[in-house]
């Protein structure tokens, strides 16, 4: 058993001292671009929780996102660190690199204690800087809520070192605050016991008895997740299928290689630009790397005590890999490689095992492979979409958060030139975002933060609706690909074009409260009484629509109706379409719900306003559904405005309709180009190399 204390000077014997700063000050090189990111997606939720209710009441009051317990990392972290930072990331990356830094200076006292060679300091270098440089260390770094995971490494391996010295309180302490900040800390026990049987030479029965212990640690943890589970409105979805156990497995061994995006790993070697600084610092520490007989004559581990063999090491590596690998079998379906990173910990044991005989020499070609190999792995621009646990693309790379940033940032900007400063319980109502941006998500943490306005609230466009809006102000926007514009910012009838946007989005129930919030403030009765008509009965509510409908004056009266379509046929003879136009407007008064007038209008609209003829072709198709026609008119108009997604729910009605719709050459083109603008059936976003958008 190691009886040293846990420091600097413990953990790192005299001649490693500068070797090691030399490699830390490179591997910062590497990192320190992530001090400038800013606070992405989860972010904003857990910054708002903290500055909301402050330190006392971060127990007590459930996280932004309540899908698991992690109160160290989550409430603690963020409630200590918030007004440190006054709501800006800089000092949670930096309180990130103290808590990275300190488990490799950890992990390479690990490393010390399993190095069978008489001079570790090649080795040891070796496994920490290939810890360090794999590619979802940037992930960790950049990301302001991987801190989660950071914290639980620095637990185990802090725990693991005090358990090897014979601390087991302060060992139990670490693990339970590891576990407490995420759960993939929990098979440490399994490795402790392990540690005492093979490495200390205890009996099994002795090596139980003193790791047996270490399982309580995790008690609180499990009485945390139980009780979320059963308050929690949203707990994370668990899935233990035997194949995700395996595709736990088959990732371990993927991300300790390196590989972010399988399908593309080695075109991402001729893309990679390692760091020439970092190079430069890292072939320095060789100059200060002892020889044989250096390490000899000043006793270099005389410190370390009796190292187990390589044998032994290795196959404890092996089972530490294995073992931090299960935990991540429940959420494998949305696997990220950043979930590995306690069980690369084992990796690094590996390494250091493999360059035990390498001499301060080969350091340097090992330094320049190892940054060629981190830049390949973080230069594939691509990451994963869907649900899929063998998908060969982490959910969450380095190229989706630095691009989700970069987006973020462009659109906060251009926010603030668009709207200076809100009126106070206004509502931001966001149209044709960025795809996979991090800039809206809930109900708009980051955009409280962005104003400092706690009153206030953002949305998506689609999503507008009583519920979101009710009768606050609220204000429409549009990304044109540089800046925000307003939404019909200068238009008499505002709530009305949001009204029939909602529906053409196939929400109704949006439309109607839109519809009735435009009546409210004086809109144009005519208009907003007819399609709040038609947005009530496509939510279900026959009644309202029938009372709308009277209030603007419709009658039934076949008569009538007969009589000014007649009259719209001959005014269309005559080439009058203007007065078409009118006359079937009367012919939809006296029958509003008889399709034809709605067909003939739709047509006769669609060079003279498109929203207005796609409204009026829908109404056509839902009052006849075996008119093909009308529905594929209606769905080349979406296709058009590139609304793919009620395009595609209106083409597959017209597909049931017509079954031998392929027939007609017109569906035929128009299935291809929906199907050409679809997701990558692979599930993966692929974007050309250094391109954010």
């Amino acid at each position: 058993m190691n009886t040293t204390s846990l420091g600097w000077r413990g953990v790192l014997a005299r001649g490693d001292v500068w070797p090691v700063l030399a490699v830390f000050a490179g591997i910062l090189a590497i990192h320190f671009g992530s001090l400038g990111t800013a606070f992405l997606n989860d972010d904003y939720l857990f910054l708002e929780q903290a500055r909301r209710h402050g330190l006392w009441e971060a127990l007590r009051v459930p996280d932004g996102l309540d899908n698991h317990f992690r109160p160290v990392s989550r409430e603690l972290w963020w409630a200590l660190l918030t007004p440190l930072s006054r709501g800006e990331p800089l000092v949670f990356h930096l309180a990130q690199f103290a808590v990275f830094f300190t488990a490799l200076v950890v992990l390479a006292d690990l490393l010390r204690a399993l190095v069978p060679d008489r001079r570790p300091a090649v080795p040891v270098l070796a496994g920490v800087l290939w810890f360090a440089l794999l590619p979802f260390q940037r992930v960790n770094l950049v990301w302001a809520s991987c801190s989660q995971d950071l914290i639980a490494l620095a637990g185990v391996v802090g725990a693991l070192a005090l358990y090897r010295r014979g601390r087991n309180r302060a060992a139990w302490l670490a693990y339970a605050v590891a576990t407490l900040a995420k759960s993939s800390a929990l098979p440490l026990p399994l490795l402790l016991f392990m540690w005492s049987w093979r490495m200390d030479g205890l009996t099994p029965r002795l090596a139980l008895a003193r790791s047996l212990p270490f399982a309580a640690a995790a008690l609180p943890w499990a009485i945390g997740e139980w009780t979320l589970r059963q308050h929690s409105p949203a707990p994370a979805r668990l899935a233990f299928d035997a194949s995700h156990l395996g595709a736990a497995f088959a990732h371990m061994v993927q991300v300790l290689a390196g590989i972010e995006h399988l399908g593309g790993w080695l075109r991402s070697w001729a893309d990679a630009r390692p760091s020439i600084v970092a190079f430069v610092l890292l072939a320095v520490a060789a100059g200060w790397i002892p020889d044989r007989a250096r390490a000899r004559a000043d006793g270099h581990d005389a410190a370390v005590g009796v190292r187990p063999a390589a044998r032994e090491a290795a196959w404890f590596a092996l089972a530490w890999c294995a073992a931090f690998s299960v935990p991540i079998w429940p959420v494998a379906y949305s696997w990220s490689s950043y979930y590995y990173t306690l069980a690369a910990v084992g990796g690094a044991i590996l390494v250091a095992l493999a360059t035990s005989r390498l001499a301060r020499w080969g350091w340097i070609l090992l330094a320049g492979g190892f940054l060629w190999w981190h830049a390949a792995g973080i230069s594939s621009p691509a990451f994963a979409l869907r649900e899929d646990p063998w998908t060969g693309t982490s959910h969450v790379t380095a190229f989706y958060l630095e691009r989700a940033a970069g987006l973020s940032r462009d659109l906060r900007t251009a926010l603030r030139r668009a709207i200076p400063r809100p009126e106070r319980d206004s509502r931001l109502f966001f149209a044709t975002l960025p795809s996979w941006a991090g800039f809206q998500m809930g109900n708009g943490p980051s955009i409280r933060q962005l104003y400092r306005d706690d009153s206030l609230e953002s949305h998506f466009y689609s999503t507008y609706g009583e519920s979101t809006a009710a009768r606050h102000p609220a204000r429409f926007l549009f990304w044109n690909g540089v800046e925000f514009e307003k939404l019909y910012e200068h238009d008499p009838n505002p709530l009305f074009q949001v009204g029939g946007d909602l529906l053409l989005l196939d929400r109704p129930l949006g439309a109607a409260w839109a519809f009735r919030r435009g009546l409210e403030e004086g809109g144009d009765r005519l208009d907003l009484l007819y399609w709040l008509g038609w947005a009530s009965l496509w939510s279900g509510r026959r009644e309202i629509a029938e009372r709308a409908w009277k209030e603007w004056g419709a009658v039934d009266d076949s008569l009538g109706r007969v009589y000014w379509l007649r009259r719209a046929k001959g005014s269309l003879e005559r080439g009058d379409t203007l007065r078409a136009r009118r006359e079937l407007v009367e012919a939809v008064h006296n029958g509003i719900g008889h399709p034809v007038s709605h067909a003939m209008l739709g047509m006769l609209l669609q060079r003279v306003n498109a929203k207005y003829a796609m409204l009026e072709t829908r109404v056509a198709a839902e009052l006849d559904p075996r008119d093909w026609l009308a529905r594929r008119d209606l769905v080349e108009a979406l296709i058009a405005a590139r609304l793919d997604e009620p395009a595609a729910a209106h083409l597959a009605r017209l597909q049931a309709v017509r079954p031998d719709w392929r027939q007609d050459s017109v569906t035929a083109r128009l299935a291809s180009t929906l199907e050409a603008r679809r997701p990558p059936p692979s599930g993966i976003a692929q974007f050309h190399p250094g391109g954010r958008r």
